[in-house]
C-alpha cells in the first residue's frame, strides 16, 4: 500500500514561473489521509511543482544559469555564505566515506533551483541560476556515517530553519530520497502559496511541504 502512495512521489527581467492554465493545485494532507504515505501532514506539491515553468527575461541571468552548468565548485573552496550566520549542529547520514570533490548535485533545467558541491571537508549549497551560496556544511566521514556538524547560512536565514533547509536539501537532492521539505513559520497556510514558495525554494525536485519537524529519520508510515 505505501510503495503504490509513495509511487507518485518519486524523482522524475527578475527570474519568473509560470503555472499551465487549468493545471493542477497544491493539496493538504491530514495524518489520516490515506494518499498520505508520510508521517506528517503537510502540502502534497508534486504535481503543481511539476507543471511549473520557469522563465526570465534577464540574459545575464540566463547566461549566468548557462556557465553554472560547466562549473564544478573548485572556486568555492574556503568562501562562505554573504554575512555568514555560524551554527552548530548533529546531522548525520549513512555515506560509504567522503564523496569525491566535486559536483554532488547540478541543475539540468532552470525548474531545478540548487547546485550542490564537495570541497575538502566542506559542502556548499548554491543557487542554480547565480551560483550565489546560501548554505555551506562542514562534515566529517568515519565509517559508513557523514556527520555535518558545523554550518554557515546566510545572514537573512533563520538558523533553526537553515539546518532543516540543509538537512532537506541533502536527502532530497544528494541522496536522491523522496522526503517532506520544510516551510517557515513564518509562510501563510495557504495551498496556493505554500506551492509558489516550494517551487521557488526547491523547485521540481519537492514534493511535499510541512510545518512539521522534518529532521528526523522515519518519514514513511508503517505498512
Amino acid at each position: 500500500m505505501i510503495g503504490r502512495l509513495l509511487a507518485r512521489f518519486r524523482r522524475p527581467a527578475a527570474p519568473s514561473a509560470n503555472a499551465v492554465a487549468g493545471g493542477p493545485s497544491v493539496r493538504w494532507m491530514g495524518l489520516d489521509d490515506p494518499a498520505n504515505p508520510f508521517v506528517v501532514e503537510g502540502y502534497d506539491c508534486l504535481a503543481f511543482v511539476r507543471s511549473m515553468v520557469s522563465t526570465t527575461q534577464d540574459p545575464a541571468i540566463a547566461e549566468s544559469f548557462h556557465l553554472q552548468r560547466h562549473a564544478d565548485g573548485a572556486n568555492l573552496a574556503g568562501q562562505l555564505p554573504g554575512d555568514a550566520v555560524a551554527a552548530d549542529c548533529k546531522l548525520a547520514y549513512r555515506s560509504d566515506g567522503a564523496p569525491p570533490d566535486g559536483p554532488l548535485f547540478k541543475a539540468e533545467a532552470m525548474e531545478d533551483k540548487w547546485d550542490i558541491y564537495l570541497h575538502g571537508d566542506r559542502i556548499y549549497f548554491c543557487r542554480s541560476w547565480t551560483g550565489t551560496v546560501v548554505h555551506v556544511a562542514e562534515f566529517t566521514a568515519t565509517g559508513d556515517t557523514l556527520a555535518i556538524h558545523r554550518t554557515w547560512s546566510v545572514g537573512s536565514a533563520d538558523p533553526g530553519h537553515a539546518t532543516r533547509e540543509i538537512d532537506y536539501l541533502v536527502k532530497s537532492h544528494v541522496l536522491g530520497r523522496r522526503v517532506p521539505h520544510p516551510l517557515p513559520d513564518t509562510l501563510a497556510a495557504q495551498p496556493h502559496l505554500v506551492g509558489l514558495h516550494s517551487f521557488s525554494l526547491y523547485g521540481r525536485q519537492c514534493c511535499f511541504g510541512t510545518f512539521a519537524d522534518t529532521l528526523h529519520d522515519v518519514v514513511l508510515k508503517a505498512g
